[in-house]
C-alpha cells in the first residue's frame, strides 16, 4: 500500500484570497502573491489571458445541464509550483502551468494553475505562446465532457481547438511549416499513443529543440488524430468548425469506453472503419494534404 500524502494544492487553496476579475474569469492566488498582483505585476498577462478566455467563449460550446462555468486560474509560489501542481519531471523549467482539480463548485471541473513567474512576464503573447495558453484552457473545456478517458484525445483536442477550431494554424506559421514537412512514419498512429500513455511513456520528445508541446511527436499526432475526426465529422453532417468540435465533444462524452474501444466507439459515430481509425494514418495525412492547399491561401 502506497503512503498517504497530504494533497498540498487543496492546502494551498484553502488559504488563498479570490480575485472576481470579471463573471466568468476569477483567480485565487496567496496573500504574498496578492501583493504582486496589487503591484500590477499581473496585468500585462492576465489581460492576454482574458483575451483568449473571451475568444473561446464566443465559440458557445454548450456544456452538460446548461452549466455555464467559470474559468478559475489557481496562481501558485514558483518555488513549489512543481509540487502543487504535480508539473511533469521532464520538462526542464523554472516555471509552468497546467490544468488541476478545481476546488470551486461554480467553475470547470479544472482549473488553471500557474506559477506566478510565467504571469510577471512583460512581453507580448507570440502566436506560439497564445496557442499554448489557450490549450491548458481548451482541457478545461474538453473536461466537463472527458476527464482522465484518454490521452490521445485530451492533449489532441486541447491542440485542436486553438489550431483547427479557432484557426490559429494559420498564422502560427513554425508549427504549420513543421506538419506539413511530416513523413508518415513521423506520425504515431492511435493504437500507437493509447500503448505509450498504457505504458505511462507518453512523452517521447520533440521533433524541434525548445518548444511548446506543440512540437512533441505525440501532441501533434494527437492533434493530427482529433483534426482529423473533426474535419469528418464536418463533411458527413454538414457542420461547421465549431459545430463539429460540439459534436466531437458529445460523441465522447456518450462512451462509456477507454482505450481502443473508445476509438471503435468514435469510427462507429463519425463512419469510419474501427481498424483504419485505431492503426491507420490516412486520416492524419490527408490533413496535411489539405494543410498544403490551404497554405497557398495563407502565404498571400
Amino acid at each position: 500500500m502506497k503512503e498517504y500524502q497530504t494533497n498540498q494544492l487543496k492546502m494551498y487553496i484553502e488559504q488563498t484570497e479570490m480575485l472576481v476579475i470579471n463573471p466568468y474569469l476569477h483567480i485565487r492566488l496567496s496573500k504574498e502573491l496578492l501583493e504582486k498582483y496589487k503591484q500590477g505585476l499581473y496585468n500585462k498577462q492576465l489581460a492576454f489571458m482574458l483575451n483568449n478566455i473571451n475568444k473561446i467563449r464566443e465559440l458557445g460550446i454548450k456544456y452538460p445541464s446548461n452549466a455555464d462555468p467559470v474559468f478559475y486560474v489557481y496562481i501558485v509560489p514558483d518555488e513549489n509550483f512543481r509540487e502543487l501542481l504535480q508539473f511533469p519531471s521532464h520538462r526542464n523549467c523554472k516555471g509552468g502551468g497546467k490544468p488541476v482539480l478545481s476546488y470551486d463548485l461554480d467553475g470547470f471541473n479544472s482549473a488553471y494553475g500557474i506559477s506566478s513567474n510565467l504571469l510577471e512576464r512583460e512581453n507580448k503573447m507570440s502566436s506560439m505562446q497564445e496557442v499554448n495558453n489557450i490549450h491548458e484552457f481548451a482541457h478545461l473545456v474538453h473536461g466537463m465532457f472527458f476527464y482522465n478517458k484518454s490521452r490521445i484525445l485530451a492533449e489532441g483536442f486541447a491542440e485542436a481547438l486553438p489550431l483547427y477550431t479557432m484557426n490559429y494554424e494559420s498564422c502560427f506559421d513554425e508549427h504549420r511549416e513543421m506538419l506539413l514537412g511530416l513523413t508518415e512514419e513521423q506520425i504515431l498512429s492511435a493504437q500507437e499513443l493509447i500503448e505509450l500513455e498504457r505504458h505511462h511513456d507518453f512523452n517521447k520528445g520533440a521533433i524541434l529543440p525548445n518548444k511548446s508541446c506543440s512540437f512533441d511527436f505525440t501532441y501533434f499526432s494527437s492533434y493530427l488524430f482529433v483534426r482529423g475526426c473533426l474535419e469528418t465529422i464536418e463533411s458527413k453532417f454538414g457542420l461547421s468548425r465549431v459545430e463539429s468540435t460540439q459534436k466531437f465533444l458529445e460523441i465522447v462524452r456518450k462512451s462509456q469506453c477507454i482505450c481502443e474501444w473508445l476509438i471503435f466507439d468514435i469510427a462507429d459515430a463519425i463512419g469510419v472503419p474501427r481498424e483504419e481509425l485505431l492503426c491507420g494514418k490516412d486520416m492524419q495525412m490527408n490533413v496535411t494534404k489539405k494543410l498544403k492547399i490551404y497554405e497557398k491561401s495563407y502565404i498571400k
